[in-house]
């Protein structure tokens, strides 16, 4: 699991900004079929400037991105580059152009080394027309060290890679190209505190330099520290453009969202004191040693801890993903010892796993199927019924939890992030869960779909569901969380009660162990 930690504050750009544009974008239109994605958008992109492009999933930003970079054409309007006007057919057009895109989704070839990977189409040659294998290892060493990421060996094979790592491989193969104008999209989501440092160091160098840049990104500290501008789109239209300084988180989420969107807790009493998860010195004999700590039905409780510091394998270890070694866990009073997921799902646990794309949706298959596969014998005693209260409790969580689709019958990856997020928790409320384990539950969902989110999880808790959730945001800790426990590499650094919590505390508590 990635971590959240506020980038360190930036400055402006040296000197006013150039009255040219590096880029001039006017009256930039995009359909579908008949779904209109831009609206005669304007965007000015100057030399030297870094720009926040920021919206729900579904506003355009990609859409609007891949037509400046030359992956899409648009519908009507004009791009000027240097004041010139210029059609950019094809991506290898935008490239030569001076403009490179660095796509949220990952496309090192896994079987390569990490230098091959930098130098595809332009690998070095020695004076007998061969690959220079030590002068592409140097030269990738070079570029490496430049965005952030000097622990990468280029000889290294890409495909064993973490996806942090990955992903600035795939910065450093758009910033060898020494473009005129730097697109990143979501560049720092599977980042570690360190990485997102040495990147943002890279950026604001290349900045610096006179390079252009947009940002995408849903968070929006990052934005409002890294960036100097902001442009917000919504629904196809650029609906604000402020500079960072002049600002604000809430008034980013306003405009992103038309309503204010922000989910702040609202302190409450828990209406039981009964314990319905205990652990008492758990270990999985490998990464997680002695960890002990109860949680109150109707509770919500966190999980926090830097990169590996085992959040992710102590839910997994709840649900039976992960075997106990050592140590005991009760659940609502009985010994709780789940071999396996299904075992875990009959004692009435539910779990919304890390990476949507990886672990929790079947991409293929509809949403209706997507959101029972857990629950297929609560509906196999007759096809006919089957059918029918399957439909019937779709219709029903689609409602509870706001799902935009057209059809249950769609395939789920034609919806927005956030909406196949929210399948996912339909998924696990139709197991009827006692207790529901969440794993970075609002990763990759815009700000409108996260404050959906809590608010489903808050509801749920009201009425009585117990809940354990890890996240690598402080912020959304501090949101939702009546009490955190903080682990570091594997082990109990403490728990924290509400009126304990505060930012500097739970970071201290993470990186210090105590």
């Amino acid at each position: 699991m990635q971590s959240n930690l506020a980038l360190p504050a930036g400055g402006s750009v040296v000197g006013p900004l150039p009255r040219a544009p590096l880029v001039r974008a006017r009256g930039i239109a995009k359909s579908f079929g008949g779904n209109r994605v831009l609206h005669s958008v304007n965007l000015d992109l100057y030399p030297g400037e870094v720009v926040g492009l920021l919206g729900e999933n579904g506003a355009g930003k990609s859409t609007l991105m891949h037509i400046l970079s030359g992956g899409l054409q648009p519908d009507g309007g004009r791009i000027e580059l240097d004041g010139r006007q210029v059609r950019l057919s094809t991506v290898a057009q935008g490239i030569a152009a001076g403009i490179s895109f660095v796509h949220q989704e990952l496309s090192v070839i896994g079987a390569l080394s990490v230098a091959e990977n930098l130098h595809l189409g332009r690998m070095p040659k020695s004076a007998f027309g061969f690959v220079d294998k030590p002068a592409m290892r140097g030269a990738a060493r070079a570029i490496l060290a430049r965005v952030g990421a000097a622990e990468i060996d280029p000889v290294r094979e890409a495909g064993t890679l973490r996806a942090g790592e990955q992903q600035l491989v795939e910065i450093a193969k758009a910033a060898a190209r020494e473009p005129r104008l730097l697109i990143l999209d979501e560049p720092t989501s599977s980042l570690t505190p360190h990485e997102v440092e040495g990147f943002t160091a890279y950026v604001r160098e290349a900045r610096n330099a006179g390079m252009a840049i947009v940002f995408i990104t849903h968070r929006l500290e990052e934005a409002l520290a890294l960036c100097d501008r902001i442009v917000v789109l919504r629904n196809g239209s650029i609906v604000s453009e402020r500079s960072a300084r002049e600002t604000s988180r809430e008034q980013i989420v306003t405009d992103m969202t038309g309503k204010p969107a922000i989910y702040e807790h609202r302190p409450r009493e828990i209406a039981t004191t009964e314990t319905a998860l205990k652990l008492e010195n758990v270990g999985d004999g490998r990464h997680l040693h002695e960890i002990s700590f109860g949680v109150r039905k109707g509770e919500i409780f966190g999980l926090f801890g830097l990169v590996g510091a085992g959040r992710t394998e102590l839910l997994d270890l709840i649900h039976g993903v992960r075997q106990l070694k050592s140590g005991e866990i009760v659940l609502f009073g009985e010994k709780h010892a789940a071999r396996d997921p299904s075992a875990s799902v009959r004692s009435g646990v539910a779990i919304v796993p890390e990476g949507r794309k990886t672990a929790g949706i079947l991409p293929l298959h509809s949403v209706r199927d997507n959101a029972s596969i857990s629950s297929l014998r609560r509906f196999s005693r007759n096809p006919f019924t089957n059918s029918m209260r399957e439909r019937h409790r779709m219709e029903e969580f689609r409602k509870s939890l706001r799902i935009r689709m057209a059809s249950d019958d769609q395939r789920i990856s034609t919806l927005s992030g956030g909406n196949q997020q929210k399948v996912i928790f339909a998924r696990a409320f139709m197991a009827d869960p006692r207790l529901l384990l969440l794993d970075e539950p609002t990763h990759g969902v815009d700000v409108g779909a996260k404050a959906d989110l809590y608010g489903i999880i808050a509801r749920e808790a009201e009425r009585g569901l117990t809940v354990v959730m890890a996240s690598s945001e402080v912020p959304e800790i501090l949101a939702l969380c009546d009490r955190v426990a903080i682990l570091s590499k594997g082990r109990l650094a403490g728990v924290l009660d509400r009126s304990e919590m505060t930012e500097d505390r739970i970071l201290t508590m993470a990186f210090t162990g105590h």
